[in-house]
């Protein structure tokens, strides 16, 4: 991963869509529109050069990049 300096915010809904397995329950969670969650995390996709998640089905699974960033975001969120 290319150093872009991350935004936390991006990091944060990357990982709590990680941690709920998909967008519309990640937004649920964060109290925001679908559309935000999303935004936000092809962002952080497009600034790490990596796709974190691919589809299978309806459900996001973590790419092999995805993995490494939640591995990270986990020692950072829960702390």
């Amino acid at each position: 991963m290319k150093d872009t300096g991350l935004n936390f915010r991006h990091l944060y809904y990357f990982w709590v869509v990680a941690k709920e397995g998909g967008i519309t329950r990640a937004a649920t969670r964060l109290g925001l529109a679908i559309q935000t969650v999303s935004t936000q995390l092809a962002q952080l996709e497009q600034q790490l050069g990596k796709s974190l998640f691919t589809q299978q089905g309806r459900r996001l699974v973590l790419t092999e990049a995805g993995r490494l960033a939640l591995s990270h975001a986990d020692q950072i969120f829960l702390l």
